[in-house]
């Protein structure tokens, strides 16, 4: 069986999906002062307090518990314009744990980082504790949609080191409700992130190639990888297919500290 040729040009039409920039427009839309105090909470290298220092003029703080994310971030932040280097700062902290005082902030921008929190409502607690009155949050993170099968699910996340109450949007909506943060937006990306990343370097098909290649030849790839190697590459594999197959689906909230 294959598609009616007549169809095809259909189905191949991009439908326009919008990628990780949006975020930044998301930001833009906030109207934040210049100088405005940023916390880019689980930072890694550094590449969006960079970008937010460089869009918006905005004073980062950089957060990540892993020394060497610090390090390299602190490395990049050397090659940076000096008028961006001096907006940017790192340290060690988890979004559990906020190095910045009370009510000090007026954005908090967390991206795919709370599926590794075990306890969202510390986390929300610790945003809605550090934003000012009227402070903002843009969160994004990958959920777990019905299409999951449990097994799945229990499998990747323990392959991957992931929190499976932390990817229930229904756990998520309860700790920001709890930590008294007001949603100012809900936008569920579905697979949209996950189309744009294949229409613009086929990221996905080559994810679904390693998938059927690792579960064709199981222990062919152990013995060269390793079983644990074998179990986070082929997680890694299939965290971007479940993307398209809306397994996983992508969300953005905006929330306000009132």
């Amino acid at each position: 069986m294959s598609i009616d040729p007549d169809l095809v040009p259909i189905v191949d039409r991009s439908l326009a999906p919008r990628g990780p920039s949006m975020l930044l427009q998301v930001v833009r839309e906030l109207d934040l002062p210049p100088d405005s105090v940023a916390l880019d909470v689980g930072c890694g290298s550094g590449t969006h307090a960079f970008r937010l220092a460089t869009h918006f003029g905005l004073q980062v703080l950089g957060i990540d518990p892993v020394q060497r994310n610090l390090d390299l971030a602190r490395e990049a932040r050397r090659d940076e314009p000096e008028e961006i280097a001096s907006r940017v700062t790192f340290g060690r902290g988890s979004a559990c744990d906020l190095p910045a005082a009370d009510s000090s902030a007026d954005l908090v921008w967390c991206r795919d980082v709370l599926v590794h929190v075990s306890s969202l409502d510390d986390a929300y607690a610790e945003f809605a504790r550090v934003l000012r009155p009227g402070g903002r949050a843009v969160i994004h993170q990958l959920v777990a949609t019905p299409l999951l099968a449990a097994a799945e699910a229990a499998w990747l996340f323990r392959a991957l080191g992931l929190v499976a109450s932390s990817m229930d949007p229904a756990a998520t909506d309860a700790a920001v409700l709890r930590a008294g943060l007001r949603v100012d937006a809900s936008l569920d990306l579905g697979s949209e992130w996950g189309e744009h990343d294949e229409e613009e370097s086929g990221r996905a098909g080559r994810a679904l190639l390693r998938a059927a290649r690792l579960q064709r030849e199981p222990d062919h790839y152990r013995a060269a990888m390793g079983a644990a190697a074998y179990d986070v590459t082929l997680a890694d594999s299939l965290w971007q297919v479940y993307r398209m197959l809306g397994k996983l689906s992508g969300r953005i909230l905006v929330l306000t500290r009132p």
